[in-house]
C-alpha cells in the first residue's frame, strides 16, 4: 500500500497574525502622516501625488506567463494553472515628494496583473487584478505598524524642505553605506534615510518584503532580472549629476534598445521561528527556503515613460497588496496598516485631480507615444514648481545669497561647537582624564597616552580649537546647502545624524582614531549620536537666527491649479 502526503490545509489569517492592542490608533497615526504628505505636495504642485513612491521612473507594459507542471506546493492561487496575463509595471523611488535623482532612495516596483479570475479579497470584489507591491530589499525598513508610522511622521515633517540639504545628507549617507558594503554588509537604515547607491534600477531584484497567503501555504515573492541586458545592469552606477530625472532617462534608454525579462519567484515559509509574520524587518533565510520561479514577465521595447503614460498609471491607477485574490491575502501588521491607508491615499488623488481611479480590465493598453524625460503636469519634474527648488528659485540665486547662508551656517556651527566643547570638557574633568578631543588628537598624531591620562593646557587648546574649526566648516557647508529652507529642527537633526554617521562610521575608523561601529560599546555609540544630533539642531537654530530664511516667491512661480477632469487617459 502506498501512502500519500496531502497538502496542509490553509491556515486562516487569524491563526497566523497577532495584532497589537493599540493597532487601530497606530494606523490612524499612519493615515494622518500620509495625508499630511499629500496635502503638502498638493499645495506645492497643484497636483495630488502618492504619499509614498510619488516619482515614477518607468511605466512599462508586458506579459506574465505561468507555466504548466509546477509542483503542487507552488501551483497555488494565481499560479495554480498555466496562463498568460497582461501586466503593467511601475518603477519608482520611495519619497512622497518629487526629488532630483541625486537624492537617492530605495526603489519600488509595483506590478498589476490583469484578467485574473477567482475568489477576491474583501474590498476588491468585482475586480480582475492581482497587485504585487515590491521594493529592492528582502525585508521592510520597519518591523511593525508603530515603527512604520514613526518613519512616515518623520517624512511628513521634512516633505516641504528644500532639496539642498537632502542632497547633502544623501551624499553623506551613500558614503557611509559604501563603507558598510565594502565590508560585505548592508544597512537598511542608511539606504532608507538616503544612502541607496545610485545604480541602475532595472538591475535590481525586488521583494514583497511582507508575507502573504499562498494558497495552502504562506510565502514572500520576488522579481529578479533574467534577460542578459538586465542582468548586466545589476550594480551598474548611473550618472545623475546635472540630470534631475537621470534614472528615468536610463530606463528609457534600455527600453529603446532591448526587450526585458524577469522571473517572479516564491519563497515558501517553512519555519515559524526564523520566518516571522508580524516582524516585517526580518529577512527569511534563503538557505532554509530559497526563492523558486513560478512565472516569467516579458516586456518588449517601448517608450518606457511619457506624460500620457503618467496620466494613465501615475494618476489613473492605484497599487495595493489588497487588490487581488483571497488565496494571496496579505499578512502581518505592515500589510494590515496598508489596507485602509492606501485606499484613502488613492481616494485623495482621485478627488483632488478629478481623475477616476479604478481597477483596469484585461484590455488596458499603455499609450504608445514617444518617450519623454520630463512631463508637463505639475509634480512630474525633478524640481518642484513654486517652491525654493524651482529652476529659477534657489538654484538660480546669486552667489552672495549662498555666501550669506554659508556665513550664517559657520556662525551657527561655531556656536554649537562651543556648546559641545563645554560638554566634552566637563565630561573629561568629571572623570579626571583628558577630554575626548585630546584623546582623538593624540591618536591622529600617533602620540602615546600620558601616564596620568590628563591633558596639558596646550593639548586641550589644540583639541578644542580643531573641534571648533571643524564645527564652523561643517556649519558653513550646512548653510550653503540648506539656505534656510523648511524646518531648522528637522534639517538640523538630519545634518547632525548624517555628520555622525560619516565621522564615526567612515572617517574615524579609516583613520584608526575610532573603533568600527560594531566593535564599539552601544552606550558609546548612543552618546556620540545624541551629541551630534544636538550639534546639528543647535547649528540649524543658530544659523536660522543669523540669516532668516529666504521665502519670497514671485506670483509667476506659483504652481498652476490642478486640471480637474483632464488629468488622466483611460
Amino acid at each position: 500500500m502506498t501512502s500519500t502526503v496531502s497538502a496542509p490545509p490553509r491556515s486562516p489569517a487569524a491563526d497566523l497574525e497577532r495584532p497589537a492592542p493599540d493597532e487601530a490608533e497606530t494606523i490612524a497615526t499612519l493615515d494622518a502622516a500620509m495625508r499630511r504628505i499629500q496635502e503638502t505636495t498638493l499645495k506645492d504642485y497643484g497636483h495630488a501625488l502618492r504619499s509614498v513612491h510619488a516619482k515614477s521612473h518607468g511605466l512599462i507594459e508586458g506579459e506574465m506567463r505561468v507555466p504548466g507542471g509546477l509542483p503542487p506546493e507552488l501551483a497555488q492561487g494565481l499560479f495554480a494553472r498555466p496562463g498568460t496575463y497582461r501586466v503593467v509595471m511601475r518603477l519608482s523611488t520611495n519619497p512622497g515628494d518629487v526629488l532630483d535623482d541625486t537624492v537617492s532612495a530605495p526603489r519600488g516596483m509595483a506590478i498589476k496583473v490583469m484578467g485574473v479570475e477567482g475568489e477576491r479579497l474583501p474590498g476588491s470584489e468585482g475586480g480582475r487584478t492581482q497587485d504585487f507591491v515590491m521594493a529592492n530589499a528582502p525585508a521592510f525598513a520597519a518591523p511593525d505598524p508603530k515603527a512604520f508610522a514613526g518613519n512616515l511622521s518623520l517624512l511628513a515633517a521634512t516633505t516641504d524642505t528644500g532639496q539642498g540639504w537632502k542632497k547633502g545628507l544623501s551624499a553623506t549617507l551613500r558614503g557611509a553605506e559604501a563603507a558598510v558594503e565594502a565590508m560585505g554588509s548592508k544597512s537598511p537604515t542608511l539606504t532608507t534615510l538616503g544612502g541607496q547607491p545610485i545604480t541602475h534600477p532595472l538591475g535590481e531584484t525586488f521583494y514583497t518584503q511582507t508575507p502573504f497567503l499562498y494558497g495552502d501555504h504562506v510565502a514572500k515573492l520576488s522579481l529578479a532580472p533574467v534577460s542578459p541586458g538586465l542582468v548586466a545592469l545589476t550594480g551598474q552606477p548611473v550618472d545623475v549629476q546635472g540630470r534631475p530625472n537621470g534614472l528615468r532617462e536610463a530606463v528609457i534608454d534600455v527600453f529603446r534598445e532591448q526587450d526585458a525579462e524577469w522571473e517572479l519567484r516564491v519563497q515558501l515559509r517553512t519555519k515559524a521561528e526564523t520566518m516571522p509574520i508580524e516582524d516585517a524587518s526580518v529577512p527569511w533565510p534563503e538557505e532554509e527556503s530559497p526563492y523558486v520561479a513560478v512565472a516569467r514577465i516579458t516586456a518588449p521595447r517601448q517608450p518606457a515613460w511619457s506624460e500620457a503614460r503618467a496620466r494613465q498609471v501615475d494618476d489613473g491607477l492605484a497599487f495595493s497588496p489588497w487588490h487581488g485574490l483571497a488565496a494571496h491575502q496579505p499578512l502581518g501588521g505592515i500589510n494590515r496598516a496598508r489596507r485602509g491607508t492606501y485606499d484613502n491615499a488613492a481616494r485623495f488623488r482621485s478627488q483632488r485631480n478629478g481623475c477616476p481611479i479604478a481597477e483596469p480590465s484585461r484590455g488596458l493598453r499603455l499609450v504608445d507615444e514617444p518617450a519623454m524625460t520630463y512631463g508637463t503636469a505639475p509634480g512630474r519634474e525633478g524640481r518642484r514648481p513654486g517652491t525654493p527648488d524651482a529652476r529659477d528659485g534657489a538654484w538660480g540665486q546669486p552667489v552672495n545669497d549662498t555666501m550669506r547662508h554659508a556665513v550664517a551656517g559657520a556662525a551657527g556651527g561655531l556656536a554649537a561647537g562651543l556648546l559641545l566643547s563645554g560638554v566634552i570638557a566637563g565630561m573629561g574633568a568629571a572623570q579626571g582624564r583628558a577630554s575626548e578631543l585630546v584623546t582623538l588628537e593624540r591618536r591622529t598624531l600617533g602620540r602615546p597616552e600620558h601616564p596620568d591620562r590628563s591633558g596639558s593646557a596646550r593639548e586641550e587648546a589644540l583639541g578644542h580649537g580643531g573641534h571648533l574649526a571643524l564645527s564652523a566648516l561643517a556649519g558653513a557647508g550646512y548653510g550653503a546647502v540648506h539656505k534656510g529652507e523648511g524646518s531648522p529642527v528637522a534639517a538640523g537633526l538630519a545634518f547632525g545624524v548624517g555628520f555622525w554617521a560619516l565621522a564615526y562610521g567612515v572617517v574615524g575608523p579609516a583613520l584608526g582614531v575610532t573603533p568600527r561601529p560594531w566593535r564599539d560599546e552601544p552606550a558609546n555609540l548612543a552618546q556620540h549620536a545624541l551629541l551630534h544630533a544636538v550639534f546639528g539642531v543647535a547649528t540649524a537654530l543658530a544659523a536660522d537666527r543669523v540669516a532668516p530664511p529666504l521665502r519670497a516667491r514671485s506670483p509667476a512661480s506659483r504652481p498652476a491649479p490642478g486640471r480637474k477632469g483632464r488629468s488622466c487617459v483611460r
